[in-house]
């Protein structure tokens, strides 16, 4: 069965209520995005639930509807004096005040109902009336009043429970325990963990619950299930991975028989492990997936079960569920089966060695890895290529974004960053993953099983757009195209590899919209897919783990419990607020490391393109370190101003232009790790002129690296002692300066006017 031909979207949005359409609807792409329809019936001064969320520079904040995620346009601006005493995180009653200038919605505080229950972290410090705490979070700047503790001291770094009372006048806080200092080790580790209230420990009725497992799979648990420890099954990780979750394993048909493959995915079965509703399950469904640092873990379950039970070690006996894919020639699927197994892994290897192996053919190499696990090696790249061009040409992204790999030292500290690797080892890897979660979801869904799904709805036309906008501004489009798959592809083909891949990829990343969990299938506009799940990674995914338990049930003809559709659609919205609280936890460490790396490296040069604005800033993304540093507006001087799509700078009177993807030269000027931020300044930069012609640009004007309080107030000059002070002449200057002043230091001819000083105002000359 070949799978289904999309432009974008593959269904409906109620898929499990009406009927498979081939093409969605068509919207057209309007000046102006239209209201949202989650705040078209709040009526002004009506009022609705919120979240309160300061602003990190300023009095502003904003106010979050229940039940909506960061990123879906609903927020409201709220001006200090409607917060009313407001702070971050405080559930609020709201109201709708009226719109700004810019047109966006303002809302207004009428209550605060209850205060965050989560601690925050803080710095300790000690005062003369007692000790205080300065939150961590720069979004939160009011000063807690903490009572007096035992368990840290002056400048330690602390975590904090806030009193529930939302009326106090003063913030008062009880230091709940000590998180160390800030010159510790990974310290940015753990505060990043408390920043975001990742758990970090497991209760002790999770650890009890592991006791019993046996180190060694009793031979009671094999019946049943597929003993698959004689075939040619291998992992491919990254070389710091601790957890092997996936193995696979390729047979190819012979020619007589019609050619094609037997493709084998095995998951590791986590849900035979973890009891439905059980301590550890509980614990897993709070955590939601697994937080990757640069340097550490917060893993979804305990190291006893993701990194020994349920690894899938290299010559170790493990459970497994696996998914077999019978693909002809022609790409075509045409049977597919389920079975819960138990493997061995021949071979535990990393994506270098698949490539040093199978595409550079090192030969020592080769007779290291073994010709038969080198020859199923090159017939599973084959096959992944063959994929890949299929699904190019059915119309999935094809994005490449790069992402950042920090290096560290003997210590452990962050020393430098560099582009992630990506070559066709990771994309053979990805390729059977799609396909293994793909036949399982279209398992579920043709026998009308209710699950979870992976979801990705279609993207806003308006983005698409202004990303046309952008891509046409570098000539990669036509005025005439569409921002259909084919053309972006084909787009990104012409950039892979050159200066403009990072910045443009990124941007049409952010003009699709973010993919989440849903017990109702609509498709995955992404990867151009009817059917989609997640399947393949239960150690540090919730849903997998919920999918494989369901999957297990039907394989022995378990019954579904009553209501599942409605629990299964509570579980996704959890798991996809949980998703994105990782990333951003993720993206903040990756912030936090930035600053140790550049706090070093003040006042020197670095290469780099502008990759985005905003209001006030232009961010640049070094060549190396391959970091993002923010270089201020003000900074250049001329009074640039960023267009409303954000994708260029104009200055000096429309002069410079300045605009995505144009090489800079940069200066570092300063570091906050308040804020996590890296300031620079543009020392030259390739801009263009109003008519769009190349020119080199040297800013005019920079901001200091560091600003003192002397610096705007004029310095005394110094007091001489045994010596009359010389006090600064007033009244006419003598004639020779008068003369000086006049051009070309000439007595002024009769009638002439002479120069004044610059902003002075010269007068009628008449008498009152």
């Amino acid at each position: 069965m070949s799978r289904h031909q999309s432009k974008f979207i593959p269904l409906p949005k109620k898929a499990n209520h009406r009927k498979d359409s081939d093409a969605p609807q068509d919207r057209k792409p309007g000046p102006k995005s239209e209201p949202s329809p989650a705040l078209a019936h709040y009526r002004p001064f009506e009022t609705f639930e919120a979240t309160f969320l300061g602003h990190p520079e300023g009095t502003l904040g904003f106010l979050r509807p229940k039940g909506f995620q960061k990123g879906a346009g609903l927020d409201l601006l709220v001006d200090w004096r409607d917060a009313h005493n407001a702070i971050h995180g405080d559930k609020v009653m709201a109201e709708v005040a009226g719109e700004s200038h810019d047109g966006r919605l303002r809302g207004r505080v009428v209550k605060i109902l209850s205060r965050g229950e989560n601690p925050i972290p803080a710095r300790l410090q000690k005062q003369v009336w007692g000790l205080q705490a300065v939150p961590l979070e720069p979004r939160l700047q009011q000063i807690v009043s903490v009572a007096p503790t035992d368990l840290a001291e002056d400048g330690d770094l602390v975590s904090v429970k806030l009193d529930s009372n939302p009326e106090l006048a003063q913030l008062k806080g009880v230091v709940l325990a000590r998180l160390g200092r800030l010159t510790d080790l990974k310290i940015e580790n753990k505060l990043t963990a408390a920043l975001y209230n990742l758990r970090t420990t497991f209760p002790d009725a999770v650890m009890n619950e592991m006791a019993p497992f046996p180190t060694q799979i009793p031979e009671e648990w094999l019946k049943g299930r597929e003993d698959l420890r004689k075939r040619l099954t291998v992992t491919v990780d990254p070389p710091t991975a601790k957890d092997f979750d996936d193995a696979i394993s390729l047979e190819v048909l012979p020619k007589e028989e019609g050619g094609g493959w037997i493709l084998g995915v095995h998951i590791a079965d986590v849900s035979h492990y973890v009891t439905e509703d059980g301590p550890l399950d509980t614990e897993a469904h709070l955590r939601g997936t697994s937080v990757y640092f640069p340097d550490e873990c917060i893993p979804m379950l305990p190291e006893r079960l993701s990194g020994e039970l349920c690894s899938l070690r290299e010559g170790v006996d493990r459970l497994t569920l696996t998914a077999w894919m019978t693909i002809a020639e022609d790409l075509e699927v045409f049977e597919t089966h389920f079975t819960e197994s138990v493997i061995r892994s021949r071979r535990r290897l990393s994506y270098d060695q698949v490539k040093t192996a199978c595409l550079d053919l090192d030969k020592r190499t080769r007779s290291e890895l073994g010709e038969d696990v080198c020859e199923s090696l090159d017939q599973c790249l084959v096959l992944s290529r063959k994929l890949t061009a299929a699904r190019l040409k059915r119309g999935a992204m094809n994005l490449d974004t790069k992402e950042t790999e920090f290096i560290f030292d003997d210590q452990g500290l962050p020393v430098d960053a560099r582009p992630y690797a990506h070559h066709d080892a990771h994309k053979m890897i990805e390729e059977f993953m799609l396909l293994a979660n793909e036949a399982v979801a279209r398992f579920f869904t043709r026998k009308k099983l209710p699950t979870i799904y992976r979801v990705h709805d279609e993207p806003d036309p308006l983005k698409l757009e202004i990303f046309k906008t952008i891509a046409s501004a570098f000539g990669l489009m036509k005025p005439m195209d569409l921002p259909t798959p084919e053309v972006l592809n084909a787009l990104l083909d012409k950039i892979r590899g050159g200066p403009l891949e990072v910045m443009l990829n990124t941007m049409l990343l952010r003009s699709l919209k973010r993919a989440a969990y849903s017990a109702d299938n609509i498709g995955h506009s992404g990867l151009a897919l009817q059917y989609y799940l997640h399947f393949t990674s239960p150690i540090r995914r919730y849903p997998d783990l919920v999918v494989h338990r369901l999957l297990r049930k039907v394989l022995r003809n378990v019954p579904l419990p009553a209501g599942l559709h409605g629990h299964l659609s509570i579980v996704a919205k959890q798991c996809s607020d949980t998703e994105q609280t990782a990333t951003e936890a993720e993206r903040e460490n990756d912030r936090w490391k930035t600053c140790l790396i550049m706090k070093s490296k003040i006042g020197r040069r670095f290469d780099g393109r502008i990759q985005g604005f905003s209001v006030k800033v232009a961010f640049v993304r070094l060549e190396s370190p391959f970091l993002e540093v923010g270089v201020p507006l003000g900074a250049l001087g001329g009074n640039f101003e960023v267009d409303q799509y954000r994708t260029k700078a104009s200055g000096m009177g429309g002069q410079v232009v300045l605009s995505l993807g144009d090489k800079v030269k940069v200066e570092i000027t300063g570091v906050d790790e308040d804020l996590r931020r890296v300031s620079a300044w543009v020392v030259e930069a390739q801009a263009q002129d109003a008519k769009g012609k190349v020119q080199q640009f040297v800013p005019s004007l920079a901001a200091p690296a560091t600003l003192r309080e002397a610096d705007f107030v004029q310095e005394r000059p110094p007091r001489t002692i045994g010596k009359r002070e010389e006090k600064p002449r007033s009244g006419r200057p003598p004639r020779a300066v008068r003369e000086a002043e006049r051009p070309g230091g000439r007595p002024a001819r009769p009638g002439e006017r002479t120069r004044l000083p610059k902003g002075s105002v010269r007068g009628s000359g008449k008498k009152k």
